[in-house]
Formats: C-alpha cells, sequence, structure tokens
C-alpha cells in the first residue's frame, strides 16, 4: 500500500511535467508571432503541430513519473478489459455523438432559427455528403492518438490518485480544475474560445475549468467502471473531432455556417455548456453509486 505522501508526491511532480511545456512554450510563441498565437494566420502550421503533439505531454508526464519515482507499471490502465464493459464502449462514441447532433440543432434553432431545416441542412449529393463523413470518421480514428495521449494521463494517472487522497465528488472536482488549468496557456492564446469576448481570458480560463469538470465526471465513469483508458481516449477523439460545429461544417448550409461562426464564444453557452452539465450530472451521480 502507497503511502499518502508518496502518493502526493507523485501527483506534483506528474502535473509539473504536465504544465510546464505549454506554460513555457505558449507563452515565448505569443511573443514571437506578436499576438496570440491562435490568432495568426502565419502560425497555422505551429499551431496544429503544437496541439497533436501537445496531447500527448501527459502520458510523457505519466510514464516519467513512474520512471524517477521508481513506482512500476501496476495498474496502468492500459488493458481493454471489454468483455462485460461493452456497453461503456459504445456509451464512450455514442454520447458525444449525441451531444454533438443535438449541439447542432440547437446551433440552428438559437442561431439561424429563420432558417428552414432543408434550408439548414441541405442534403446535397448524398454521395458527396457521404464521402466527407467517412474522411471526418477516418481522421477521428486518427486523432485517437493524442486523445489517448491525454487521457492516459488525466484519467490513467491524475484520476486514480486522487481518488486515494480524496472523497469521489472532490476528486473529480479538483481534478477537472487541474486539466481545465492546463489549458490555460492555450486559452490564452485564443484556443477554444478566441479572444473576443468579455473578461478575456480569465472568463475563458474559468469556463475551460468548468467544462472539464463536467468532461472529467464521464471520462472517470468510463476509465473506473472499466479499469481501461480506451473509452476515456474514444470519448475524447469523438469530443475533439466531431463536435457539432463539424458537423456543421460537413451537412450544415453555407448560411448555418456563417451564423455558427458569428457566435463564437458564445456557442459555449448555447449549445455546448447545457449538454455537458446534464452529462456531467448524470456521470457525477453514477460515480457516487456502487459498481
Amino acid at each position: 500500500m502507497t503511502d499518502r505522501k508518496t502518493t502526493i508526491l507523485r501527483l506534483v511532480i506528474f502535473c509539473a511535467l504536465a504544465f510546464a511545456p505549454f506554460w513555457i512554450i505558449i507563452p515565448i510563441m505569443n511573443a514571437a508571432y506578436g499576438e496570440p498565437v491562435y490568432m495568426s494566420e502565419a502560425a497555422v502550421p505551429a499551431v496544429y503541430a503544437l496541439g497533436t503533439f501537445g496531447m500527448l505531454i501527459p502520458s510523457a508526464a505519466h510514464l516519467i513519473t513512474r520512471l524517477v519515482t521508481k513506482e512500476g507499471f501496476k495498474s496502468t490502465y492500459l488493458g481493454s478489459h471489454f468483455k462485460g464493459n461493452a456497453k461503456w464502449y459504445l456509451a464512450s462514441v455514442w454520447v458525444k455523438l449525441a451531444e454533438s447532433v443535438i449541439g447542432a440543432l440547437l446551433i440552428w434553432r438559437l442561431r439561424a432559427g429563420a432558417l428552414s431545416f432543408p434550408e439548414a441542412f441541405p442534403v446535397g449529393d448524398p454521395k458527396a455528403l457521404t464521402g466527407m463523413l467517412l474522411l471526418q470518421i477516418a481522421f477521428t480514428i486518427i486523432v485517437f492518438f493524442p486523445a489517448f495521449g491525454e487521457e492516459w494521463g488525466w484519467r490513467g494517472y491524475m484520476m486514480p490518485k486522487l481518488l486515494t487522497l480524496m472523497p469521489k465528488w472532490a476528486a473529480v472536482l479538483l481534478g477537472g480544475v487541474i486539466w481545465g488549468l492546463w489549458h490555460a496557456p492555450l486559452t490564452v492564446a485564443g484556443h477554444n474560445f478566441g479572444v473576443d469576448y468579455p473578461g478575456y481570458p480569465w472568463t475563458g480560463i474559468a469556463e475551460m475549468c468548468l467544462m472539464c469538470v463536467m468532461m472529467n465526471a464521464f471520462l472517470t465513469l468510463l476509465t473506473e467502471r472499466t479499469k481501461s483508458i480506451y473509452p476515456a481516449a474514444f470519448c475524447h477523439m469523438m469530443n475533439n473531432n466531431l463536435g457539432a460545429v463539424v458537423l456543421i461544417t460537413i451537412a450544415g448550409s453555407e448560411a448555418l455556417q456563417s451564423a455558427a461562426d458569428a457566435s463564437g464564444a458564445s456557442l459555449f453557452h448555447t449549445a455546448f455548456l447545457p449538454l455537458l452539465a446534464i452529462t456531467g450530472i448524470i456521470s457525477f451521480i453514477l460515480l457516487m453509486k456502487k459498481e
């Protein structure tokens, strides 16, 4: 049995390793481009690299912490444990897909309600639409690897440690806030919400923490029930690459896309936050129950 002080020490080392790269690199990039890096057209290639490789940082922190502290590699959550857990694997994909579809419909009704459904979502060429969806799904599978990079760190290392130190409700809240603060340099750089909103960047950082708490409840539920990191990685994959705005980009009309683009950060309040809240609350209740 690992003592409490050792667990806290390992958590501190993990968080320091996970936080340092973004908190050092992104301010340098902002200064180099003379503006928040996600707002600079010249920085697009660098931004893609930053996003892709940045998501691998928590897994690298996980691995290094185990090696440095001589923790070993028990309870790594790398087993699939699919038998008996198929419903959780299905939930990892379909819950987020359902959120995306409902979110796209909410964006249409709340931001472009003057458009009829056929005007908002024209069928067009079914073959072309099918091809675009298949291409997006194929790209989503590629996104699994960076999504795994985050999940093996946060849900595969941080959350199991926090759950041994405090009650579940406190672990979910604190873990979500830590995860949200990890995104803070990205938020300052204009990722997620841009920079044109009241209270930039502090309100964006606060909202990111809130969103991460809600997502943390569902992702922790998936990981706890299956004792595997893969469902959380699948869920993260779906969240990042098949969201409501992506669906609108693929299947929506130009008018609907323009309405979504004009909404900017307010989409978080009107479409994403309520759905995340519903999933988060249900997950939180299920987490409080026994297996």
